[in-house]
């Protein structure tokens, strides 16, 4: 009897693989073959198609996080692409994956310059894209995929979408938070009385916000609820993000997870199953005890650790590297009429490659005593950041004592030329630096730095943020630049990070706390950003008015009901009221002497996106009030040793 049990288990066990099998088959088979190009095989576009897709297998190993972008051509000729795998994935095992998947889509997608597929087999999932157009940090909700199973569902739906709900819910929020979650639910099948179990994964794109992550999710979960309620188990994918559930364990992701034993089980399996767990748990109570006293360690080895580490990496970054001879002859040998200004750390010149492509070359000059220093820090930051709102570096030079960093060319200079004096005197400029122009840079720079501080593998505060290193491109979209001050830290508690002995930044931009006791944290760069925002309204410097600044200024006129008088009279055009009023209370909330109370970027960035928001009431604002002889109140500098940049056009 024993032996008919056991055989019947075979059997039911070979016939769920078998239903596995198909339904990763039918997946396999479904890539998403986009805009359809001209091009050849023997083109250039082609041939950059290739070797790019070829290069992501061994690059996206090479990460620790299993997510993998890059570029390859000029012009039309240009591809971007990315690729990545679910973490805890063996090396090999994604490697495999995206191999696969990439031929697939040259196979599948022949003449399509545009394509992605999700692909997933029995050890693990895998996500290739490229494209003509570069899609990092830009949000696609289509096209959507809907893969439904055939079978339905037996049980008593009602108390099943109970369970399945409530479980949807909590992993859209767990997954939207760490771009990732797998996890197992059990369920009582009231026809049989069997212990079932839900089989849950959802993923996001890394490039993506957590917001941006928790709509895609939300979308791909309601998309399911409405076509294919009753069925056992489906598949949703869209460009940014991935959801699928079933009664069986899928791609790898649930190694630790063992299946529930069933009521009528043989001896084996109730004996096993119970060893397994056992030996599962010890060899997790092991795994966790090395991963706390890892995370025992301070942040301040932890993050020489991630420097040494990113230190090993600059060897790596050949791609980036560019020879001498070739920007000097894109930049007519360094000439005047190639220079478009002066910063703390040297000159920056604007070139043109062969190619016809114009770069802006920042050449550091080491008798600044840290251009060392800042040529490092951006490279190996700018390296491994990539978003809209952030300048692009193209790459970098090394010649004797020469340190030249490549960026793309933003035409439109920086946002100090449009929102201060300048601008006063060119009616074009203070045409383009219209309301609702400013309204989208305060809404873009917002999105750059949640990027830094939430979204980005490396979390990074700035510490320069100011309108001067704000650039404009051809649309007026802002790209933060000059990383050369930005440090890593890995603190979640948003009002504590660093000390340090150090403080550098720009006077009238850096916070109170920050110039007094060295205490570094993302509410630094909230309180920067808040001064530009009310800056970006005024029209006029931080520094321009007496005695406390642009901050002080604006909140007298809060207090005391006129909070629109602060507003910049070059603005004429009809503007909602309420919006400006919005902008003002976010720049007020952002300078408050109390860094808990000041927000971070992701409150910042949904109370710009929403209509129908109730702000909170700010509290005072920190500002510092200098004396002729240069002595503070409210804080004292004698503690840190400073290194400040005087607020000068760049």
């Amino acid at each position: 009897m024993t032996n008919n049990k056991s055989f019947l288990f075979l059997i039911i066990l070979c016939f769920l693989l078998t239903i596995k099998t198909n339904v990763i088959l039918v997946s396999a088979q479904d890539q998403q073959c986009l805009a359809k190009g001209s091009f050849n095989t023997n083109s250039t576009f082609n041939k950059n198609r290739l070797l790019l897709l070829s290069s992501l297998p061994s690059n996206v190993t090479a990460q620790n996080n299993f997510f993998y972008n890059s570029s390859l051509g000029q012009d039309r000729d240009k591809i971007y692409a990315l690729a990545m795998c679910i973490p805890d994935t063996e090396t090999e095992d994604c490697s495999n994956c995206v191999k696969t998947t990439s031929d697939g889509l040259i196979k599948t997608c022949p003449n399509n310059t545009e394509a992605f597929h999700w692909s997933g087999g029995e050890k693990t999932l895998c996500f290739v894209r490229y494209s003509t157009r570069s899609f990092i940090g830009s949000p696609d909700m289509d096209p959507r995929q809907i893969l439904p199973n055939a079978t339905d569902i037996t049980s008593n739906l009602t108390d099943f979408d109970g369970i399945w709900q409530d479980l949807m819910l909590s992993m859209v929020d767990s997954a939207s938070s760490k771009y990732y979650e797998a996890e197992t639910r059990p369920l009582t099948s009231t026809s049989s009385g069997d212990r079932m179990t839900i089989y849950t994964i959802m993923q996001c794109t890394s490039d993506v916000s957590r917001a941006e992550c928790n709509t895609c999710l939300r979308n791909s979960v309601g998309d399911y609820q409405n076509c294919c309620r009753g069925k056992q188990g489906g598949l949703v994918t869209r460009p940014n993000c991935i959801f699928r559930w079933e009664f069986y364990p899928f791609y790898g992701a649930f190694r630790n997870t063992s299946p529930p034993a069933k009521k009528d089980g043989s001896s084996t399996v109730k004996i096993v199953v119970p060893v397994l767990v056992v030996t599962s748990l010890l060899i997790l109570a092991v795994v966790g005890y090395v991963l706390y006293r890892r995370r025992k360690k301070n942040n301040k080895d932890s993050l020489r650790e991630t420097y040494q580490e990113l230190d090993t990496e600059v060897e790596a970054l050949s791609s980036l590297k560019f020879e001498f001879r070739v920007i000097q002859v894109a930049t007519s040998d360094f000439s005047e009429e190639s220079k478009l200004g002066e910063g703390g750390f040297g000159p920056v010149y604007k070139g043109k490659l062969q190619n016809g492509e114009e770069i802006a070359v920042k050449r550091l000059a080491l008798s600044s005593g840290q251009g060392e220093e800042e040529f490092k820090n951006e490279v190996l930051l700018l390296s491994k950041l990539q978003h809209r709102n952030l300048v692009k570096l193209l790459g970098f030079c090394l010649k004797g004592e020469e340190r030249l960093l490549i960026y793309e060319f933003v035409p439109n200079s920086s946002l100090d030329h449009f929102i201060f004096e300048v601008a006063k005197q060119d009616h074009t400029l203070s045409l383009k630096a219209s309301w609702s122009t400013r309204y989208s840079i305060i809404e873009n720079i917002a999105r750059g730095i949640l990027y830094l501080h939430e979204d980005s593998r490396l979390k990074i505060i700035h510490r320069d943020l100011k309108p001067s290193n704000i650039l404009l491109d051809y649309q007026m979209n802002p790209k933060i630049s000059d990383f050369g001050m930005a440090r890593l830290f890995e603190s979640d508690d948003q009002t504590q990070g660093l000390t340090t002995s150090r403080v550098m930044g720009t006077y009238g931009y850096m916070a109170p706390e920050y110039i007094a006791r060295g205490r570094l944290s993302v509410k630094t760069d909230v309180y920067s950003y808040g001064i530009m925002v009310l800056e970006i309204i005024c029209g006029r410097k931080n520094n321009s008015f007496q005695p406390s600044g642009v901050a002080l200024h604006a909140w007298t006129n809060w207090r005391g009901d006129r909070a629109l008088d602060i507003v910049d009279s070059v603005i004429t055009e009809n503007v909602s009221r309420n919006e400006m009023m919005k902008c003002i209370n976010i720049g007020l909330l952002c300078v408050q002497e109390s860094v808990t109370r000041r927000p971070n970027m992701n409150s910042v960035v949904h109370w710009l996106k929403s209509n129908s928001v109730t702000l909170p009431v700010p509290s005072t604002p920190a500002y510092v009030v200098h004396s002729e002889s240069g002595e503070a109140s409210r804080v004292s500098q004698s503690t840190v040793n400073v290194s400040i940049t005087e607020l000068e056009p760049r």
